[in-house]
């Protein structure tokens, strides 16, 4: 039971570096997002190289606005599909960026108040989220803690420049789990996610070493 809530809380952790009800006839938001475009048929190329606890991994993806919304929690989110495994879904209230995505060790989806486009370096935000684990009687508290290092900066990646960069570090905690992390994710205006290093360290009785890079290779934004 303990290696099952390890590896469930490790996939929980990766997932976030909620369920859905459908409501095809909603409206897509007024406001489409500065720092993640939700106009229908944008797509942005991404891969992955590095280490999980299955062994090394070099993959590419695609994620792509679908002509679809889903309603959750009161908020109506923008449909993606992910060439690599089940559909995402993005949503902007205000300044404030949510998402929901699916795992394959997790009994339920994973929504996460990701980030903020009106917090100034050295700002946090934390969220609580509760994970249901197979065996597990009582659910799982994961404290994730967000912090934007540097804001509204530019930087060059690959040739390409990125502008107004937020860069946003996550730190997760859980009682009773040994858990070294490095988790960052840079968001550029009117493009998302370009760049993300995933690094988590899950000490003994079960030992899980993740590191991964994910890079944005090319983007089109309708």
């Amino acid at each position: 039971m303990q290696k099952t809530l390890i590896v469930c809380v490790a996939a929980f952790i990766i997932l976030s570096a909620g369920n859905c009800k459908k409501n095809p006839d909603a409206q897509p938001p007024a406001d489409q997002g500065d720092y993640q475009p939700l106009t229908i048929g944008s797509e942005w190329n991404y891969s992955t190289t590095g280490t999980t606890a299955a062994g090394p991994v070099n993959s590419i993806f695609k994620l792509t606005v679908l002509n679809r919304d889903t309603v959750s929690g009161g908020k109506t989110y923008k449909v993606f599909s992910n060439s690599a495994g089940q559909n995402e879904y993005y949503n902007k209230s205000g300044n404030d960026y949510n998402r929901i995505s699916f795992f394959a060790a997790l009994p339920q989806p994973v929504e996460v108040l990701y980030l903020k486009d009106n917090v100034a370096a050295g700002g946090t935000w934390s969220e609580v989220e509760n994970i249901t684990v197979s065996g597990v009687p009582f659910p799982v508290p994961v404290t994730l803690n967000f912090a934007v290092e540097k804001s509204k900066f530019d930087t060059t990646m690959d040739g390409t420049t990125y502008k107004d960069v937020i860069k946003v570090r996550l730190t997760p905690v859980v009682t009773g789990v040994s858990i070294t992390s490095d988790i960052s994710y840079y968001y550029a205006r009117k493009v998302g996610l370009f760049y993300n290093k995933t690094t988590v360290v899950i000490s003994p009785p079960v030992s899980i070493n993740v590191n991964t890079v994910t890079k944005l290779n090319s983007f089109t934004i309708k």
